[in-house]
């Protein structure tokens, strides 16, 4: 046998002997948008990766499915989003992967709480609402001890830090708002309700339900005629709101704005990332409301 063949024999063999074992890849979960990557992060912390179809940069009202969204919601161990009343765009590629994948739709949990616009549309901001946040987190730390056994414990760990923490929260918005409940206030679009429902606040009166359609003349004197019998003390505005139409519909009327970022696009992620964005909404509530 020649030299070069003793050499490659020999190198082969010590490949064999000192190969490195393959470790199993973390868990992967794809989100719809951003409020629910918050809540898969504070559940799977370091045991995996989460990431969101609609990133920081985008709109989810009008957003649409690259190639590249498609692959990576293929790549996944386990979706997560809202569900088909919110999220057309994803309907498609949701079911026709339903059969080789878990999937958690929101809206389908029977521990939610939801709101409807009218008889037959649900209100699809159910993130905020933190018991709605810890039923999704009770249904992904289930899911995940399913695909992930190894890290079972972990996960029913992740989950009672959650709620803890939740809750923490949520006794700490109560004393932020307490004086200011009775407070008249206007909306861009009705996203509000499970916050305002949960904290007992005065509904808002929104300029649009959807903020994907122009609302109508019609309608635009209709919320004006409202306005008139209206004290409010300042509107929230998210971020994609459209401040051109706003202002049209206050007819130079001078009122504080205030930003609320209920997608949690200015936060930064971590366990505590969900919490911070319930605080952050529950602020601009603060700001708006305090004289």
């Amino acid at each position: 046998m020649s030299t070069f063949k003793l050499y490659l024999r020999a190198t082969l063999i010590n490949l064999c002997i000192f190969a490195v074992p393959v470790i199993k890849a973390q868990v992967n979960v794809v989100t719809s948008i951003r409020p629910l990557q918050l809540i898969a992060q504070a559940i799977i912390e370091d045991r995996g990766q989460v990431s969101s179809v609609v990133g920081i940069q985008d709109s989810p009202h009008d957003y649409l499915l690259t190639p590249s969204d498609r692959i990576e919601l293929e790549r996944a161990d386990l979706l997560l989003w809202i569900g088909p009343e919110f999220e057309i765009q994803l309907t498609d590629i949701y079911l026709s992967l339903a059969e080789s994948k878990p999937i958690i739709t929101a809206t389908k949990l029977s521990e939610l709480s939801l709101l409807n616009y009218s008889s037959n549309e649900i209100d699809p901001h159910l993130w905020l609402s933190s018991s709605n946040g810890i039923a999704i987190a009770k249904a992904l730390s289930k899911q995940l001890q399913e695909i992930d056994n190894a890290n079972q414990k972990q996960y029913e760990s992740s989950l009672e830090r959650f709620e803890r923490d939740i809750n923490n929260t949520h006794s700490e918005i109560l004393n932020m708002i307490a004086d200011l409940q009775d407070q008249q206030y206007l909306v861009f679009h009705s996203a509000y309700e499970y916050f305002r429902r949960d904290y007992d606040l005065e509904r808002g009166l929104a300029l649009v339900t959807n903020p994907e359609v122009q609302p109508s003349m019609r309608e635009l004197i209709s919320f004006r005629r409202e306005l008139k019998s209206f004290s409010p003390t300042c509107i929230l505005l998210e971020r994609d709101s459209n401040r051109d139409l706003a202002d049209m519909a206050l007819e130079a009327r001078e009122i504080k704005i205030v930003t609320s970022d209920i997608q949690g696009f200015q936060i930064g992620g971590g366990p505590s990332a969900y919490n911070q964005l319930l605080l952050g909404v529950a602020k601009s509530f603060q700001s708006c409301l305090s004289n």
